[in-house]
């Protein structure tokens, strides 16, 4: 079997195979079938680990370079662009290449055989309103797929992919909402299903399609913007020569909050630009922490903790978030409801777009039978209210919140070659 299909994920990756349309995960991750989007350049070692092993080296005081939320970077300036990693120098797109080598290598030795066509999942948007970068980041995909060795690359909207997982598992007839909530974006599409549809070609069934770039990294973001970063001085004042008054720059917080531009603030030049503004501070123990997380490269271990806070907020009403390496004893007390409060432009931005979604189909929420759910933001549970308080009488499924994609592109590869 040489077929495959590949859910390549802003924080998760999988990869599926699909036999007589009974599809199966492939182990990527110590047993799992759920890959961590992430790779760690270990410096000592002078080689790169992926996945949560390369994570976790990292986080415990491993000397080098992490890398996630690598798919962000697709069809953005800084795709081209060089870094140096264990003492040579490399592009972000070879960076890419390198998860994508590992994910194909890992499934042929399970498997024992060559993977050469892929079905690979893709965003309904890589870029909101930008046509032309949307379409560099698809054929930078391809490209990089077949750098890797895949001869044939067949792209699928990801929703698509999951809304086929879903059909597998019915028996007649229904107009569906699938709704995707990966890291990086969410996807909405409504399609009409039936179980005993094998056909390859399914553009009459699709009634709309829409996208957002919002994803579970936003909520991580704003969760870190709001709660963690006040403690490292976001909002607090500095002095200007001529005695005025201003709040700190917040293009330190923002980058401090964003996965994929946190190696970005390490640099002597940058760390030396906060110390000038440690000088005029008038709250300097925030700067002081700022510092620190510089010097020490805490910035994947705040944005970690941003993570796991929103985790533990999806099924407890309140959290404390560790911040003890930045500062002894250091700590946040935050609430499920203080959570919300920070996202709530997200919230409505998804439930805009669902509404996009349902005047594209030219139809009312009334009239979705089914609203098939997957992807980890689907978890948070004020986003599924606000799903259910738009389709209060539509039945709620719950996909395989981190499969479903994979499975979907699975059976299109098996339908495409048999």
């Amino acid at each position: 079997m040489s077929r495959c299909g590949l859910d390549f994920g802003t924080s998760n990756s999988t990869l599926a195979i699909s036999h007589d349309f009974k599809t199966s995960l492939i182990a990527l991750s110590g047993g799992s079938p759920i890959l961590k989007s992430a790779i760690f350049f270990d410096s000592e070692e002078k080689e790169h680990f992926i996945g949560q092993y390369g994570i976790d080296r990292y986080l415990e005081g491993g000397k080098g370079r992490l890398m996630l939320s690598l798919k962000s970077i697709l069809g953005s300036a800084l795709l081209n662009e060089k870094v140096a990693v264990c003492g040579k120098w490399i592009t972000y797109r070879d960076i890419i290449g390198l998860v994508i080598k590992y994910i194909k290598d890992t499934a042929e030795n399970q498997l024992n055989t060559e993977l050469t066509h892929v079905v690979l999942g893709r965003p309904v948007r890589y870029h909101d309103n930008n046509d032309s970068r949307d379409k560099l980041a698809q054929d930078t995909m391809e490209l990089i797929m077949k750098e890797q060795g895949f001869k044939e690359v067949v792209f699928q909207f990801e929703p698509i992919a999951a809304a086929l997982d879903y059909e597998s598992t019915i028996q007649n007839e229904k107009l569906a909402l699938i709704i995707d909530l990966g890291g990086g974006t969410s996807d909405f599409t409504i399609i009409r299903l039936n179980g005993k549809t094998k056909s390859i070609d399914r553009k009459a069934d699709i009634l709309a399609n829409c996208g957002i770039h919002i994803g579970g990294t936003n909520f991580d973001k704003d969760l870190s913007l709001h709660a963690i970063m006040p403690l490292l001085g976001k909002g607090s004042i500095v002095r200007g020569m001529n005695g005025t008054k201003r709040e700190m720059p917040t293009s330190l917080y923002y980058e401090l909050s964003s996965w994929h531009l946190l190696n970005n603030l390490y640099s002597i030049k940058n760390i030396n630009a906060i110390k000038d503004l440690y000088l005029i501070s008038e709250q300097k123990h925030l700067l002081k922490r700022a510092i620190t997380v510089l010097e020490k490269k805490l910035g994947h271990y705040l944005l970690q903790a941003a993570e796991n806070s929103k985790i533990k907020l999806s099924s407890s009403l309140s959290d404390h978030i560790d911040l003890s390496q930045v500062e002894h004893d250091l700590q946040i007390f935050i609430t499920r409801e203080n959570f919300e409060s920070y996202c709530q432009n997200l919230i409505n931005g998804l439930k805009k777009t669902i509404g996009t979604t349902l005047r594209t189909a030219g139809i009312d929420a009334n009239q979705i039978d089914s609203i098939f759910l997957t992807g980890g933001t689907t978890q948070i549970p004020v986003v599924h209210h606000m799903i259910r308080s738009i389709f209060p009488n539509s039945q709620f499924v719950a996909g395989d919140v981190y499969g479903s994609v994979g499975k979907g592109l699975a059976i299109i590869a098996e339908q495409l070659w048999p």
